[in-house]
């Protein structure tokens, strides 16, 4: 996820970069040009002196129109590149939108006696479980790698094999198990992390 996010930064960054150029030699361009063809038309210059900018000013005008092309694929590409990354992780785009960070604080977790505390209900759990959901809890994004696991935990939890994927599919199913009902998913944002996101309420 952090990836994807990398990902999403540099081409948000890039395509606001394009985009403020283009303006902003747009604008220019077309400001030097008005005020050049509105001198040329008080007919104080020569008569090949105005062809020869009036030339010019219809390339600057031919240039400005690729540049307002090139913007519109600019802001194309970056409406496909959400609405795919929305298709490949269709649980975050539904889920993240009215997931406030007042939710998260309704979970407690007591890192001395392995008991998570949500809405004033009190579970126990092993400590794994602990220790990745109070992880959870204070990360930023409320996500993991695997590979992070291994640091989380103290231990070389995963390594990219067979056992490894079984442990970290049994742990995500022994934590949503824990979770069920109570308004927390922990879900597969893609092929090496997890995230903890608070479910969707479903308006009746």
């Amino acid at each position: 996820m952090q990836n994807m996010k990398h990902k999403l930064t540099f081409i948000v960054s890039l395509g606001i970069a394009l985009i403020l150029t283009a303006v902003i030699g747009a604008t220019v361009s077309l400001h030097h040009c008005m005020k050049w063809d509105a001198y040329c038309d008080n007919g104080t210059l020569p008569l090949s002196t105005v062809k020869f900018t009036q030339n010019l000013i219809f390339h600057a005008y031919y240039w400005m129109g690729i540049a307002f092309i090139c913007l519109c694929l600019v802001v194309a590409m970056l409406i496909w590149y959400f609405r795919h990354q929305q298709k490949l992780h269709p649980e975050l785009s539904d889920m993240i939108a009215d997931t406030s960070e007042c939710e998260f604080k309704k979970i407690q977790v007591n890192r001395y006696t392995n008991e998570i505390t949500i809405d004033g209900t009190t579970r126990p759990s092993r400590r794994q479980v602990a220790t990745l959901l109070d992880y959870l809890l204070k990360a930023p994004t409320h996500e993991i790698s695997f590979t992070e696991l291994n640091t989380v935990f103290n231990e070389n939890f995963f390594d990219g094999s067979p056992a490894s994927k079984r442990k970290i599919s049994n742990l995500k199913y022994e934590i949503n198990d824990l979770l069920k009902n109570l308004g927390f998913e922990l879900v597969k944002t893609s092929s090496d992390q997890f995230a903890l996101t608070a479910k969707r309420k479903e308006v009746i």
